[in-house]
């Protein structure tokens, strides 16, 4: 039985299929970037659609809270806890289910905004990471004004007369 012998590689294409498996290399990380990229973008977007949701929500609780004091003397909160149990009356009110956590940090650590009483009349987020949304925001209890960083939309309710 005869073997047959393979044929050497001709000069002029040693090295093809090395320059063409790193050629491919290259395509394929240069996508998996875009991808990665594209990926983080969704969830950052994502996470300040949630901040905005939470927020608007909170302001809404501080805006009930302050509807609902018994006195004339209409106060804010001194604690954020007040607002998923309300102390002040005999049966449990709750303006929030839960006190949210910040969509930004993952924590429930809300940087308030005190009056001068002491009352919690807004919050904020503790990130400092910038907006994808750069125009002014009309929500439903709160308005926003066009910012850079999300620490600076200050969650306040919108007080109706």
């Amino acid at each position: 039985m005869h073997l047959r012998q393979p044929r050497p590689m001709p000069a002029s294409t040693a090295g093809f299929a090395l320059l063409y498996v790193l050629m491919m290399l290259t395509v394929l990380a240069g996508a998996g970037a875009v991808v990665a990229q594209r990926w983080a973008e969704q969830v950052g977007r994502a996470k300040e659609q949630q901040l905005l949701r939470v927020g608007d929500a909170m302001a809404k609780a501080l805006a009930d809270y302050r509807a609902s004091t018994p006195s004339l003397d209409k106060r804010f909160p001194a604690r954020l806890e007040d607002l998923v149990l309300d102390p002040r009356f005999g049966n449990p009110r709750h303006h929030l289910r839960q006190l949210y956590p910040d969509p930004m940090t993952g924590q429930a650590d809300w940087q308030v905004i005190r009056d001068a009483q002491g009352g919690i009349v807004g919050v904020h987020s503790r990130s400092e990471r910038p907006t994808w949304r750069r125009v002014p925001q009309r929500l439903n209890f709160v308005d926003l004004p066009a910012a850079t960083h999300v620490s600076q939309w200050m969650f306040t309710p919108r007080m109706l007369p």
